[in-house]
């Protein structure tokens, strides 16, 4: 997956496993898919998105913090 963040790599495993499309996080956080597209690739920081996507998915690891 090209260009993406630590957490985003991250992220992006979990939702595969987890079969949750952008889409579907996009929707549940009220911004776009381009908006959390941004955040996985780590050009936009996501303050008070990016706590919500962890646990949203469960991720534990310190890519999360």
């Amino acid at each position: 997956m090209t260009n993406y963040t630590d957490f985003g790599l991250e992220a992006r495993k979990i939702m595969l496993q987890k079969k949750i499309k952008m889409v579907d996080v996009a929707r549940e956080l009220g911004v776009s898919v381009t908006y959390i597209s941004e955040i996985f690739k780590g050009t936009r920081e996501g303050k008070k998105q990016k706590p919500l996507i962890v646990k949203m998915l469960g991720m534990e690891s310190e890519v999360a913090q």
